[in-house]
């Protein structure tokens, strides 16, 4: 059996703008709507070819996506993954619910290694500024997300926090206009990894565009990552697993799903 961990938003579902930026050579096919608005999409191409994968793999969403936002994804959804992992890996979704023996072991790893909330908050506080604060979410109650003016938040500011707060147990990573405080163990390997301890598989494949992504790549067996992405100007080093895409957008997906299926069938038969 082969495991396919995947990252979602910009690797296999793109929003309007990406699409708009890598035109796909088929026909777009709604993947997510919020208020009656389609918010993300694939194509008929690649639409067809994760179903595949989906019935020979075994296929695992991964997002830093909040829960609610995940199952937003009906294209993804409706595909029924025996496992997906949301909230950068603070929920495992085992046949649709919340895996609680995860949920108190990623919460108890959060205690022991990162200041509490409010400290957090407080000393946040000591730093932020509302010239460049424009807003903030609390995420599934295990990490924040604050969106940020780039035209004045300045790179030696986000230096000394990632700085400060990176002793204190909690990782701060700027992400296009979106400034992240998650705790350090609060990491999508981290949920893979205790997944691969309760599945049977016998290669590991993964796909992701960011950094996020890296310790995903970095624990697979083989990885991809696309043109696109911000992950191989970001990375600490480069992965000697992984595949570095020339492709974007759908393309890149496209190759990806296909290659997927040429792993699986080499696999052998039991």
């Amino acid at each position: 059996m082969l495991l396919f961990t995947s990252d979602l938003d910009r690797t296999l579902i793109y929003s309007k703008r990406m699409m708009a930026n890598f035109p796909a050579l088929t026909l777009s096919v709604e993947a997510e709507r919020k208020d009656g608005e389609v918010m993300s999409m694939m194509t008929e191409a690649t639409t067809k070819l994760l179903h595949q994968v989906h019935d020979r793999t075994l296929f695992v969403p991964v997002t830093t996506r909040a829960l609610h936002q995940y199952k937003r994804i009906h294209l993804i959804n409706e595909l029924c993954p025996t496992f997906a992992i949301t909230t950068n890996g603070g929920t495992i979704l085992e046949k649709g619910y919340p895996n609680e023996e995860w949920a108190k072991i990623i919460r108890k790893r959060i205690e022991d290694t990162s200041i509490p909330d409010a400290d957090m908050l407080r000393r946040f506080d000591m730093v932020k500024s509302d010239n460049w604060l424009q807003r903030s979410f609390y995420v599934d109650e295990l990490f924040y997300v604050h969106h940020v003016d780039l035209t004045v938040l300045e790179p030696d500011v986000v230096q000394v926090m990632i700085q400060e707060f990176d002793v204190l147990g909690w990782h701060v990573l700027l992400q296009g206009r979106k400034l992240y405080f998650l705790p350090k163990v609060l990491t999508k390997e981290a949920a893979i990894a205790y997944l691969k301890e309760h599945c049977t598989y016998d290669v590991h494949v993964a796909a992701g565009d960011s950094i996020m992504d890296y310790g995903m790549l970095a624990m697979a067996d083989i990885g991809y990552t696309p043109a696109h992405g911000d992950l191989k100007d970001k990375q600490p080093r480069v992965l000697e697993n992984t595949i570095y895409s020339a492709y974007s957008g759908e393309a890149f997906t496209q190759s990806l799903l296909e290659d997927v299926l040429r792993l699986v069938a080499k696999q052998p038969t039991v």
